[in-house]
């Protein structure tokens, strides 16, 4: 799966041709919450509810779990809020989709991280693990990032990354730099695509920010402002790709949070409705080859995504989607916990 609910979920498989499809009315986009604590103090971050305590335990989420992938779940993602602060809790988890994959090769599995707090003996343990994705957010180049995410995290993060380089090799192909688009950083894309790339990352995520109720000044920028900077990245404006290889791009926009904006991308043919893909795991994108065996893929998403094909839970076990979890109040606008109904009966309660 890509540039969904959990982040970019890995690469985008070989899709077929779009047309009218069972759009699987079911939960095929699981994330996660491990814990509610953040070594740092983003000025985007979204997370509005506040209880710190209550965590799921692992045996709490294996069973849910067991449960999701019995009802057709095949993508599962720890988004934090960040998961190296429960690393025995995170880890194990991951040991279990790792067994749970060798039965079922489609499940796929990984992390959101600020990647600040590696070490040599996590990385290790992490490639051991084989997910299938490591979304790292960095939010552009090392003034821009700072002032987001406090100073001197982008130094902790780039310091981890050429550690992964050198002890694990194998996962700078699985990791996907995270960026948060907004006001601050709308200028630095180029450069922090170049810095990341002489790493040997080639994957990178845009995600538009999504203002809250906790906006911290003006971050948020203009849907026509994002469709220009995805057009510009579209027609190779942003990025020489004659001097880059193996470039993956996502362009992400998305129904429940930003359909105004995916609306735009379809009115501007930013993305091309006439010419849609489908994978096998739902995903809806287009695809445009550039030089060098690079790519940039947009997706799409017609209708309603959550409680229908993607959900989220709570490090205390409450089941709803992205938006919810802008609130305080998150528990009241979920539609159950896990701790009192199962997942299954959950979701039950709420087909259409």
């Amino acid at each position: 799966m890509a540039v969904g609910f959990l982040g970019s979920n890995g690469e985008i498989e070989k899709g077929k041709n779009f047309a009218k499809v069972d759009l699987l009315n079911r939960p095929l986009e699981v994330s996660y919450f491990v814990n509610n604590l953040c070594n740092l103090n983003c000025k985007h971050c979204y997370v509005g509810y506040s209880n710190p305590n209550d965590d799921l335990s692992i045996q709490e989420w294996k069973n849910t779990f067991d449960e999701l992938i019995d009802l057709g779940a095949l993508t599962f993602g720890n988004v934090g809020r960040e998961p190296l602060l429960a690393w025995e809790k995170t880890s194990g988890l991951l040991k279990y989709f790792q067994d749970k994959k060798a039965k079922n090769p489609k499940l796929r599995y990984g992390l959101v991280t600020n990647a600040t707090l590696f070490n040599e003996e996590k990385i290790k343990r992490l490639n051991e693990l084989n997910p299938d994705y490591l979304d790292i957010s960095i939010d552009g180049t090392e003034q821009i990032h700072d002032f987001i995410r406090g100073k001197g995290n982008y130094q902790r993060a780039y310091k981890n990354l050429q550690e992964i380089k050198e002890t694990a090799p194998n996962l700078l192909n699985k990791i996907f730099i995270s960026y948060t688009l907004m006001q601050p950083n709308k200028n630095t894309l180029k450069e922090t695509i170049q810095e990341m790339n002489q790493l040997g990352i080639n994957n990178f995520l845009i995600s538009p920010y999504v203002k809250t109720i906790h906006d911290e000044g003006n971050l948020g920028l203009d849907n026509s402002e994002i469709a220009d900077i995805y057009e510009n990245i579209k027609i190779g404006n942003t990025v020489d790709f004659s001097k880059t290889k193996n470039l993956e791009i996502l362009l992400k926009s998305d129904y429940d949070t930003q359909k105004d904006l995916m609306d735009l991308l379809v009115k501007r043919k930013i993305i091309n409705v006439d010419n849609l893909l489908i994978d096998e795991y739902g995903v809806i994108f287009n695809k445009e080859e550039k030089e060098n065996n690079s790519k940039i893929i947009l997706n799409f998403i017609p209708i309603p995504e959550t409680l229908t094909r993607a959900i989220r839970i709570s490090h205390d076990g409450y089941v709803g989607g992205c938006e919810e979890m802008f609130h305080e109040n998150y528990p009241e606008l979920t539609v159950g916990n896990i701790k009192e109904k199962s997942i299954t009966e959950i979701l039950g309660n709420k087909n259409p």
